[in-house]
């Protein structure tokens, strides 16, 4: 049972979020036609959905965007996991801003606060010897980028639309 708990307790930290919401703000970033950063508001979404098995499986490379995301839930009967997205941006509120606090104290990302956006800053440092991050944890940042790519095809009230979201 105790490696039961510390694998809850680990993925309960906003220190994992933190490194997701880099993740995410990179993929945003590089998939944006203009490479503009995410409002903030769009980490809350992004966490909603990154710390929740189901919705988490999906999330691919071999789908293209956001609307085949959304199908998937459609195709499989599962579409009322989707509404569930709202209650958990609400419910992961202090846990989003944790991870953001953690990240832009880690140096992360930067939170422009004219504009509401939130940078990823590059990072060239290398990982020393037993230092380096699970491969689970890595799998999941790379879902995160995937989400951040499939989010910046979109702006803020088509993907409350999408995703049933209201802020």
């Amino acid at each position: 049972m105790g490696k039961l708990v510390e694998e809850v307790r680990l993925w309960n930290t906003p220190i994992i979020g933190a490194y997701l919401l880099w993740k995410f703000t990179h993929g945003y970033c590089k998939g944006h036609p203009h490479g503009d950063a995410p409002v903030a508001l769009l980490h809350f979404i992004a966490t909603a959905i990154l710390t929740n098995k189901e919705l988490l499986k999906p999330i691919n490379n071999q789908r293209d965007d956001l609307q085949s995301y959304i199908r998937s839930f459609e195709m499989s009967k599962t579409s009322d996991i989707l509404l569930s997205i709202q209650q958990r941006v609400k419910d992961k509120c202090e846990y989003t801003l944790n991870a953001i606090d953690i990240a832009i104290s880690e140096g992360l990302l930067v939170w422009d606060l004219e504009s509401g956006k939130i940078y990823p800053r590059n990072l060239t440092s290398t990982v020393g010897r037993g230092k380096a991050l699970k491969s689970t944890i890595k799998r999941e940042g790379d879902k995160a980028e995937i989400l951040g790519r499939w989010l910046s095809q979109h702006d803020l009230p088509a993907i409350e639309a999408y995703l049933k979201v209201v802020f």
